[in-house]
């Protein structure tokens, strides 16, 4: 038996399409004739013979007395060798006239080996362009492959690549989007699979779009090119006139298609927000680039950029408090300050005292109706009132939203009659009331606040002063790495470094004893020089080399080695000098061992195991690492744990010069404020040395109780 179905397809010319029928059949055999009868239908009854197509028998009809949209009675007549049958389905006239722009894609820190094939299959096939997504992250195929700039700068300019992302020093090029939606992996055994692939996507994005134009990203982000796409773009143009389906650019669909380009994100995090009522400079490329990198990095910048913004926005006048709210509408939530030393005092606004909570030298009070993106002023009075927590009874506590029982057979919960996620609170427990809410105490501390509709963390935040005019000048955050020495290769370890580098330095090994040096610019004009830096007993046809580069250039020069007859791991440095901070580059050469039991390059030789303080204490965390290499290496060092312990251990990051065979003590700092509650958390060091990665064991960090 027979099924008809109208598609979406058009074939023949522009000023006399035909929309395609689709005809299946299980019984046909030898060539196939169709044709499609109905009220203003068309197609002709001796025609050729079909044409098996990648959604079946494909019959052309002429539909242009209706109008698109329009559901028409139809009856499809299908002959074969294996007799005629029929069937009547109802024909849904088609539009023409979209076009689906398929765009091929590469992130910019993919695999070196996928972003090449995608150059490779833009040389190849002309009909091929595609994207360079996340751009502020192809510095390291833009360093290490400096021959191939011309290439991408030329196919850029010829329309061929395009750039997405932030605006970037790595190809000087304004992006048209700031990011890439995610699209279809068309993985597909055969082309009419890949191409049925392809037409469903159409069908299911062009809903409810208002031009006739579908963008399609295909592929991986960290693929090589999907091998489909091309194939895809010859062959259905070959056969279709609409949809066209052809390999394009994003902004051949947002600029040629008519189709308005999507503003960038606004960030209305709390950061970004007060530095906006600063006016002073805001950090936005180190803020993109901390994104990209370990969120403890990005935490550490915003926490910075918030302290920094709040600080200029209000002043050190001890008997004020000033509540900022960073959001879009008026808040009402609780808020805590930290006094220098105890008082015993209460909270007023306008003379009207207000419900407040004393708990050693932590204040915290009810902040109502904090105007949007703006603030309120509160006075601190010392009265001799004792506004603490006051012990209470019983295994409940309340506040105006909730209510929390604790049960030791049930297990910690009935929020206004509803079940709500039990909070981690084993017993014995204990209660407390204050003016502004109640505690229950048991393995942990669970609050209920009055007047607060959520159980998360205030969105409001209270600094002692009152505000101020700003200064209008100056950065909110840091513009250049904390940790320096910089490693050329840092895209093993971690994303650009803060600020990004203006020039970089690679080394590469020809040969045991020959090295080529390659120093590139990544911005403006530079001269530097590279000094080489050796182990002992090595010697080299130079030590230092003076470079002058162009805007956007590089430079190479190779040297000769001689080794000394000394076995082990010997590394040896080159150092870009001139920039604010230096750049390195290390490889480690090999002097054949006397034996098979070669000496470790880096370990970590000592490290703790727990490190403990109460509330006001501070405690060293030390980690020791050792070499076996016979010369200097520069280290850095990341201290890895939760969220909740990111306010009490840091730096994030420290660094050294590990001596050759020798040991580097690498510090930290645990320390927690008096008003810090009891918590463990599991942290581990993460120490790289140019390639290198080694990892402590386990250290837990405890505010013991």
């Amino acid at each position: 038996m027979i099924t008809a179905e109208s598609t979406e397809l058009f074939v023949g010319p522009r000023t006399a399409l035909l929309q395609v029928v689709r005809l299946t059949s299980p019984a046909v055999t030898g060539p196939v004739h169709a044709h499609v009868s109905g009220p203003g239908l068309h197609s002709p009854r001796h025609g050729g013979s079909l044409v098996l197509g990648p959604f079946g028998y494909e019959l052309g009809v002429d539909v242009s007395a209706h109008q698109p949209g329009d559901v028409v009675p139809a009856q499809a007549v299908m002959r074969s060798a294996a007799g005629e049958e029929s069937c009547a389905f109802s024909l849904v006239a088609g539009s023409p006239g979209w076009t689906v722009h398929l765009v091929g894609h590469v992130a910019g820190d993919a695999p070196f080996a996928a972003l090449r094939a995608h150059l490779d299959l833009a040389l190849t096939d002309p009909a091929y362009r595609f994207a360079v997504t996340s751009v502020e992250l192809l510095q390291p195929y833009w360093d290490t492959f400096p021959q191939h700039r011309s290439l991408l700068l030329r196919l850029i300019s010829e329309g061929r690549v395009e750039v997405v992302g932030s605006e970037s020093n790595v190809v000087g090029v304004a992006p048209v989007l700031s990011s890439l939606p995610s699209g279809l992996p068309l993985t597909a055994s055969s082309l009419g699979e890949a191409e049925r692939s392809v037409y469903s996507a159409f069908l299911e994005l062009r809903s409810g779009v208002s031009a006739p134009h579908v963008m399609l990203p295909v592929g991986g982000a960290r693929d090589a090119p999907n091998p489909w796409v091309t194939a895809v773009h010859h062959d259905w143009s070959a056969r279709y006139t609409w949809p066209r389906i052809v390999c394009s650019l994003p902004r051949d669909y947002y600029v040629r298609g008519s189709v308005p380009v999507p503003p960038a994100l606004a960030d209305d995090s709390p950061a970004a927000v007060f530095a906006r009522l600063t006016g002073l400079a805001f950090p936005h490329a180190a803020l993109e680039r901390a994104a990209l990198a370990h969120p403890r990095e990005a935490f550490d910048l915003r926490s910075e950029v918030v302290s920094r913004s709040l600080a200029a926005l209000t002043s050190t006048v001890d008997s004020s408090v000033t509540v900022w709210n960073p959001l879009p509408s008026p808040c009402t939530d609780i808020v805590s300050v930290h006094l220098p030393s105890a008082l015993n005092v209460h909270v007023e606004l306008d003379g009207v005292v207000l419900p407040t909570l004393v708990d050693g030298v932590t204040v915290t009070f009810l902040a109502r109706d904090v105007p949007a993106r703006g603030c309120c002023t509160y006075e601190l009075v010392e009265d001799d009132v004792d506004h603490g927590w006051k012990r209470g009874y019983g295994t409940e506590i309340a506040s105006t939203h909730y209510v929390l029982s604790y049960d030791p057979i049930a297990s910690l919960v009935a929020v206004d009659g509803s079940a709500q996620e039990t909070p981690r609170l084993v017993g014995p427990v204990s209660v407390w009331h204050s003016e502004v809410g109640e505690k229950m105490v048991g393995s942990t501390t669970f609050t209920l606040w009055n007047d607060v509709a959520h159980l998360g963390p205030s969105s409001l935040f209270g600094v002692l002063g009152s505000p101020r005019t700003p200064p209008s000048v100056g950065p909110l955050g840091p513009v250049s790495p904390a940790v320096t020495p910089v490693f050329a290769r840092y895209w093993l370890h971690e994303p650009a470094p803060l600020g990004g580098l203006p020039a970089n330095v690679q080394l590469e090994v020809l040969g045991p004893t020959r090295l080529r040096v390659v120093a590139v610019s990544d911005g403006p004009a530079f001269s530097g020089l590279v000094r080489l830096t050796l182990p002992d007993g090595w010697s080299a046809s130079w030590d230092s080399l003076p470079v002058s580069l162009p805007e956007g250039g590089h430079v190479s020069a190779e040297v000769d080695l001689v080794p000394p007859r000394t076995p082990g791991c010997h590394p040896v440095r080159a150092t870009l000098e001139g920039l604010p901070f230096e750049v390195y580059d290390v490889v480690l050469l090999t002097v054949p061992e006397w034996d098979d039991d070669p000496v470790e390059v880096l370990w970590v030789a000592s490290s703790p195991s727990v490190v403990s303080v109460g509330p006001g204490e501070t405690s060293l965390l030390q980690v020791v690492v050792a070499s076996g290499a016979h010369g200097d290496l520069p280290v850095q060092a990341r201290l890895l744990s939760p969220r909740d312990s990111w306010d009490f251990a840091g730096p994030f990051c420290v660094g050294g010069l590990l001596p050759a065979q020798g040991r580097l003590p690498l510090d930290f700092t645990f320390a927690a404020p008096p008003w810090a509650a009891p918590g463990t958390w599991s942290a581990v060091v993460r120490v790289t040395a140019g390639e290198l990665v080694r990892t402590t064991a386990p250290i837990r960090l405890e505010v013991a109780g």
